[in-house]
């Protein structure tokens, strides 16, 4: 098996988040899926990733080290649906006291601060606190989104960040 630079890119992908054939396709193949597909089992056969069926997700899902989590999966969900108009992603991001799942900052430096509500509430608490930190950090008013098991299965809702 002769690596190309794609290669390069998908492994180093998994090694540092993971995810499923759609996800690969989405970003390193123009949405082909076939093509992600069959790329990702080559690589597996040639144990450059690993490959399993996610548990939750119930779709296969190619990574390096450790599967990566529902939340992790969803996020990706989420960056891959809003990359062209975002400059900073980050997963589990420490504000103040309180760590969000997403943080985002746009190309536009519109600031979102997004939780995802699958097995756990978000408090208005931690809401208003965070929003109260960006406000005095940043000059900014947050974008606070929080996604629930409904809005995830609806990924129609998960490209809202301009």
């Amino acid at each position: 098996m002769k690596l190309q630079h794609r290669d390069i890119d998908i492994i180093n992908y998994a090694e540092n988040n993971g995810g499923t054939i759609q996800q690969y396709a989405d970003l390193f193949y123009n949405g082909n899926y076939f093509g992600a597909d069959r790329r990702l089992l080559i690589l597996e056969k040639n144990k450059l990733v690993k490959g399993a069926l996610h548990p939750i997700v119930n779709k296969k899902v190619y990574y390096k080290g450790k599967m990566p989590s529902y939340h992790k999966i969803i996020s990706q969900d989420i960056y891959i649906s809003n990359k062209e108009n975002i400059q900073e992603f980050k997963r589990e991001a420490k504000l103040d006291k309180h760590i969000v799942d997403i943080f985002i900052l746009t190309k536009k430096l519109n600031v979102y601060v997004i939780e995802i509500d699958i097995f756990n509430k978000t408090t208005n608490k931690k809401i208003e606190a965070v929003t109260k930190y960006i406000k005095t950090k940043l000059g900014k008013e947050a974008n606070i989104i929080v996604y629930s098991k409904k809005d995830i299965d609806n990924k129609e809702h998960l490209k809202q960040i301009s």
